[in-house]
């Protein structure tokens, strides 16, 4: 792979993160491995500017992390007996949701369909073979795909992975529950096995969110919950009349972005202004981002030492 080929996996890495979905590197064996000795930590922080470039100008692939730490980015997988499968599947959606939906066909000859959405599983087969093949599988909190961008050799079949339907990436479309459950209801309808063995199961799974429950008990977390977005914000030329609704700088009216209550009780910045320079999303998506995440992205230029240190700092005036 030449020096163009990993200026561009490196740029769309970067898109990724940009867009808030956590990435990983993956090894170029075929293995689909991740290059590096664990990735848990990516699971509940991004990866930052210092750690992309060191992974992606050697030859690595790109891993999405799926999960709340992507925006609650959930995929389904599309493996055993794809095309066919995949054709069942697609014909059963109202033609509302299959215009809304991004398709990935991956190295393997099967598909990926990745949204967003208010609540996540982890990796659930959700359709499968009498064999006991899957068909069908979910990828949630917990898991990860390769990402398209990602060399051809990241595969054993020295396929790429090719986006053939959707806005561009690193855009991504948000499901609400009920798209969600028609998504999920058409690959069930696809099972083989006993309906009665496994119906119950079904649908515990379809109901069952990953819950995200708010500890304290590191400093970033505390920083999440105890500064205030004014501190945050208006030091950066961002104003507000309300401390919910924010302007971006360089302008003197309208939301630029928004405070919202996350599920894990933290207040998060969405952020929909495509001009709000170094916060700014990806054009045409928004961009959800936490107090330390803002902090650093704003005061350190993205160093999170140099904000980690502040931080510390912060917290010890307060006890």
């Amino acid at each position: 792979m030449n020096a163009s080929a990993y200026h561009h996996t490196f740029l769309m890495a970067h898109a990724y993160v940009q867009a808030s979905i956590s990435v990983i590197p993956i090894r170029v064996d075929g293995s689909k491995a991740p290059a590096i000795s664990s990735w848990k930590r990516y699971q509940s922080t991004h990866p930052t500017i210092h750690e992309l470039k060191p992974w992606f100008i050697k030859n690595h692939g790109i891993g999405l992390i799926c999960g709340s730490i992507s925006g609650m980015l959930e995929v389904l997988d599309f493996d055993e007996d794809a095309e066919e499968t995949f054709d069942h599947w697609w014909s059963q959606l109202d033609p509302a949701i299959q215009e809304k939906l991004t398709v990935i066909s991956t190295g393997g000859d099967g598909f990926h369909v990745p949204y967003r959405t208010e609540q996540v599983c982890g990796n659930e087969k959700i359709a499968m073979r009498t064999d006991g093949k899957v068909l069908i599988e979910s990828r949630g909190e917990g898991g990860y795909i390769i990402g398209v961008g990602s060399p051809k050799e990241v595969h054993r079949s020295l396929k790429p992975y090719e986006q053939i339907q959707g806005s561009p990436l690193p855009q991504l479309p948000f499901l609400n529950l009920s798209e969600r459950k028609a998504l999920w209801d058409a690959a069930f309808s696809l099972d083989q096995r006993c309906r009665e063995e496994v119906i119950y199961s079904y649908r515990s799974r379809l109901s069952r969110s990953i819950e995200i429950n708010y500890t304290a008990d590191t400093p970033w977390d505390r920083f999440d919950r105890e500064a205030s977005w004014e501190s945050i914000l208006r030091p950066a030329g961002w104003t507000s009349s309300d401390g919910i609704h924010w302007t971006r700088p360089g302008k003197t009216n309208g939301t630029s972005a928004k405070v919202v209550n996350a599920s894990n009780g933290c207040e998060v910045l969405t952020v929909f202004s495509t001009n709000a320079q170094e916060l700014a999303p990806a054009q045409g998506s928004h961009r959800t981002l936490g107090k330390f995440q803002t902090y650093t992205i704003l005061h350190h230029r993205g160093d999170r030492s140099a904000a980690a240190r502040q931080v510390l700092s912060f917290l010890n005036i307060r006890e």
